[in-house]
């Protein structure tokens, strides 16, 4: 381009060497010539940019993250003149096409258009812009060229990806571990209540007994301590979408993991997490996953969802502490988070934090409470080799 531009500079240039020294209608006329091709040049990339149409569409009814989805596009040209040198940049940063370059250029003659398929990779969960970006309109002669941003852009909200895993490090141990509760005590004699008829005698309580002058029975509540939870941590870290996008993807994406590994063994899941309110999500293996899987992809993150207000809300409830073992999947881990694995451990609590992030100096072992283990997940590793 920039090529053109000076030979066309130096052609206009000979031109008015010799309309100054020869004159006559040659000269005149190739002067008017090199004069005019800028301004014929710059008025056709008008009418393309005025003219020019985009079509876009992904044949998917559910789009999820990491899988692939057909997508085509139409270039169409519905005006009477010829359109050269046209060329479509896709976003790349949060999606990828496969099959089509950059810098391919298309030529649409009047009133026909180039239809393309291809497949499409969405990276993250989500509502982004995918498809054509930006589009660059360039002039016959090569001398002008403009980069526009697509008038229609795709936007498409895409589901978090479900992981299958099969093996789970650290969970053998969480679930095999003996609790000891203060909130619910594995032993029988928590709760006593008055002797009725067909009690077993072997949980008379005889101290209590002795005390209130009634026959007690010992209430076996023990039966009731089962399943896991796992906590997500839902809050915004920024509002920029290249920095707040992979981390939530990936945070969902450990979660409905978790969930779906433990429901399908048989296992009670109890998923804590701040929403519109504080929200405890249960699934078990006959019920409850594909509800639970349609709310993880329309879970709203916001600033507000801070861990301290979740950890508190946490600590209210007490039901965590029902549970035979605890999952953390978080951003980072703070004062909030280190108390409420205090809290998990000082009931025998076994719980393993899963920390997503990319900072790998991050360093929590001195911070780490009895009974946990820590794991670091980067927002663009595979869950089925870190987990």
């Amino acid at each position: 381009m920039k090529r053109n531009r000076i030979i066309l500079l130096i052609l206009w240039v000979l031109s008015l060497i010799g309309i100054s020294f020869y004159g006559g209608l040659i000269s005149y006329g190739l002067f008017m010539l090199f004069s005019l091709i800028p301004i014929i040049s710059l008025l056709y990339i008008m009418c393309v940019y005025l003219l020019f149409k985009i079509y876009q569409n992904i044949d998917a009814r559910d789009i999820v993250c990491n899988n692939t989805a057909t997508f085509y596009f139409t270039l169409q040209n519905e005006s009477r003149i010829n359109f050269s040198g046209v060329r479509v940049l896709f976003y790349s940063t949060f999606s990828t096409i496969s099959g089509l370059d950059d810098k391919t250029e298309y030529e649409l003659r009047p009133m026909s258009g180039i239809k393309k398929q291809t497949n499409i990779v969405c990276k993250y969960r989500g509502e982004y812009e995918v498809g054509i970006k930006r589009v660059v309109i360039q002039d016959f002669f090569r001398l002008f060229s403009i980069t526009y941003k697509n008038r229609e852009p795709f936007r498409v909200t895409v589901r978090p990806n479900v992981v299958h895993l099969s093996n789970l490090a650290h969970a053998d141990i969480a679930l095999s571990a003996v609790r000891d509760s203060r909130v619910n005590q594995n032993e029988p004699d928590v709760i006593s209540r008055e002797y009725v008829a067909g009690d077993d005698v072997r949980m008379m309580n005889w101290k209590v007994s002795a005390n209130i002058g009634k026959f007690m029975v010992r209430e076996r509540i023990g039966e009731q301590q089962q399943g896991v939870g796992i906590i997500v941590d839902t809050h915004r870290v920024s509002n920029r979408i290249e920095e707040y996008l992979p981390l939530e993807n990936k945070i969902l994406e450990a979660a409905i993991a978790l969930n779906l590994y433990f429901s399908q063994r048989g296992i009670q899941v109890s998923t804590y997490y701040e929403g519109a309110s504080f929200e405890e999500d249960s699934v078990d293996k006959n019920k409850g996953f594909e509800e639970f899987y349609e709310r993880m992809s329309s879970i709203a993150f916001d600033e507000s969802h801070n861990n301290e207000l979740l950890c508190r809300n946490l600590l209210d409830s007490k039901t965590v502490f029902l549970k035979k073992a605890v999952f953390m999947v978080v951003h980072k881990w703070d004062d909030a988070m280190a108390q409420t694995a205090s809290e998990l451990s000082k009931n025998n609590i076994p719980a393993v934090v899963y920390i997503i992030s990319n900072n790998v100096k991050d360093d929590y072992s001195s911070q780490l409470m009895t009974r946990t283990n820590m794991v670091r997940i980067s927002t663009e590793c595979d869950l089925t080799e870190v987990m």
